[in-house]
């Protein structure tokens, strides 16, 4: 059987994940979300960030990742998300007729507010879902006369 072509060649498929980048970094710049990707780091979670009363609300997507696979640390002001995804492979390469699912090494960085207390976050992991908790620093109340 002779071996199928990826739907996207290599060039193709770098050129599409620059532009997601490029695209990420406009989206997201208040907060400093970076893809940051080399030629060994070929999977991106996909992930959720949103604001609640007392904290914002990361959630990340690591479908496929076991939980001492990654971590979660702060590093110089910024939120990291390290880790790998891997795959058994059951067949040859040769006999695969598709193949979307990536696989490999991730790191996600975000750049944290100063709205955010770095010593009270916290994160949970279930069901595949990341979900870390980025608690707001109080605002002082003002003395009332």
């Amino acid at each position: 059987m002779a071996k199928k072509d990826s739907w996207l060649s290599a060039p193709l498929q770098q050129l599409s994940q620059e532009v997601d980048r490029l695209f990420d970094e406009l989206i997201h710049r208040p907060w400093g979300v970076s893809r940051t990707s080399t030629r060994e780091e070929i999977w991106t979670p996909q992930l959720d960030l949103y604001e609640e009363n007392a904290a914002f609300v990361l959630e990340a997507d690591l479908p496929g990742v076991r939980e001492k696979d990654f971590s979660v640390t702060v590093e110089n002001g910024d939120l990291v998300l390290r880790g790998q995804r891997t795959f058994e492979r059951i067949c040859d390469e040769e006999n695969f007729h598709c193949r979307e699912r990536q696989s490999g090494t991730f790191i996600r960085r975000l750049r944290l507010p100063s709205s955010v207390d770095q010593q009270k976050i916290r994160a949970e992991f279930r069901d595949g879902v990341l979900h870390v908790i980025l608690p707001k620093v109080p605002k002082e109340r003002t003395a009332q006369a």
